[in-house]
């Protein structure tokens, strides 16, 4: 890569693009790497105190339009980038929480320990509300035992397949039993909370180990397991390099993870400052999700319209943030023939109907073809798109680029 395809390929991965300021500047990679990586920062998260069904309906969509609004004004980009992928790992949705109010308290535990101790997230989202509702630990009690939280902790969140056995998921559900959600919760007050009653105290058997196990006893076994530690490097790789990493990657990635004592922050700089992020393997290729494929349009082109017109096309698109289909996640396949409808008549709003709110100066002579070429394709346009140009004024220009092969790639 060249040193514009460098910065651009950075911008795409970390902020989903770079503005044609931001590519221009003289900062090397590694010097805006580090700089991300010293300002984070704790922002205000909504306050919702009014619970009923009108309020809630409201608040659900004004906490969509904040979590957008963050996307494109934290100054900080890699640090919505570390809580999107978290998001992504520990799923939660709006489909089972029905209260605002405890998706915004799970936002907040995801923001503060993101980059650091593993162990502690770790807890922090297994005793949040958000979680114990969504994956039904708040009904795991004595002698009423629920599994499920046990099995996708085991699963998808720390020591993946092939490291636990049923035995492991029964016993382990068993130490996690005691917590509940508040009922009729009041600001200021702890929304989940230990009730020793609803606990069973008995001897369990879990990952080899015996003893009268509680939560916290699960998660440090979880986070200081070898296979938590490869769970993490495999899909923070695959998140922000490139899809199925090497072995020898994994285990690399995964023992900066242990030497670090499970803090997360070196893991990131690490996969930053690798040589196989700018390599050929690494470059655009990603599908673009129907969020980033927004919100990065958006940054790249410095369109500003109101958060709240923005819900609607990602709805449309088959992605509102905190509305995963599954604990799984988002599916990896997005361009269905509807979805690239959507795309194709997105990029022409982007540049004609919101033309009102504009910050990028679309007006014909001031950017040239080649400009906006080099700002959203990094020069390398699709065959046949530099044909297809031809006789375009700036704006069409744009929307046809937005609307391009390449363009969906990250």
């Amino acid at each position: 890569m060249d040193g514009w395809m460098r910065r651009a390929h950075l911008w795409r991965r970390v902020a989903l693009g770079g503005t044609w300021e931001e590519l221009n500047r003289t900062t090397s990679e590694a010097e805006l790497v580090s700089r991300w990586l010293g300002q984070i920062t704790m922002p205000n998260l909504p306050n919702f105190g009014e619970r009923n069904r009108q309020a809630t309906n409201q608040q659900r969509r004004q906490f969509g339009q904040w979590l957008i609004n963050q996307w494109l004004s934290n100054s900080n980009p890699l640090q919505e980038r570390l809580v999107n992928f978290w998001r992504d790992h520990f799923v939660v949705s709006i489909r089972k929480i029905r209260f605002p109010q405890l998706l915004v308290d799970y936002e907040q535990r995801l923001r503060r320990y993101a980059w650091g101790d593993f162990q502690e997230l770790l807890w922090q989202v297994s005793t949040s509300p958000a979680m114990l509702a969504y994956l039904d630990n708040n009904r795991n009690r004595m002698n009423r035992i629920n599994e499920n939280f046990s099995r996708e902790l085991l699963e998808l969140f720390t020591i993946g397949r092939g490291n636990y056995t049923e035995i492991d998921i029964q016993e382990g559900a068993r130490a996690l039993t005691g917590w509940i959600v508040v009922p009729n919760f009041m600001e200021g007050r702890p929304l989940s909370t230990f009730m020793p009653r609803r606990h069973d105290a008995g001897l369990k058997n879990y990952l080899g180990k015996k003893g009268n196990f509680k939560t916290e006893d699960v998660v440090e076994m979880l986070a200081n397991h070898p296979g938590t530690a490869r769970t993490l490097a495999t899909k923070l790789w695959s998140t922000l390099v490139y899809p199925e990493p090497e072995p020898e990657i994994v285990q690399r990635l995964a023992k900066v993870y242990t030497q670090n004592r499970r803090q997360i922050r070196p893991m990131v700089e690490a996969i930053f400052t690798s040589p196989e992020f700018y390599s050929p393997k690494a470059y655009r290729s990603y599908l673009k999700s129907p969020l980033f494929f927004l919100l990065g349009s958006l940054r790249q082109l410095q369109i500003s319209p109101s958060p709240e017109r923005l819900l609607a096309p990602l709805r449309a698109m088959g992605q509102i943030p905190y509305n995963a289909p599954t604990v799984k996640g988002w599916p990896d396949s997005w361009l269905t023939a509807p979805a690239l409808l959507t795309r194709l008549s997105l990029a022409q709003q982007l540049t004609r109907s919101y033309s009102d709110d504009l910050g990028f100066d679309f007006q014909p002579g001031n950017y040239s073809t080649q400009d906006l070429l080099r700002l959203l394709l990094d020069g390398n346009p699709d065959r046949g798109i530099t044909g297809a140009l031809s006789g375009l004024n700036t704006r069409e220009t744009a929307a046809l680029l937005l609307a391009s092969p390449a363009y969906q790639l990250a």
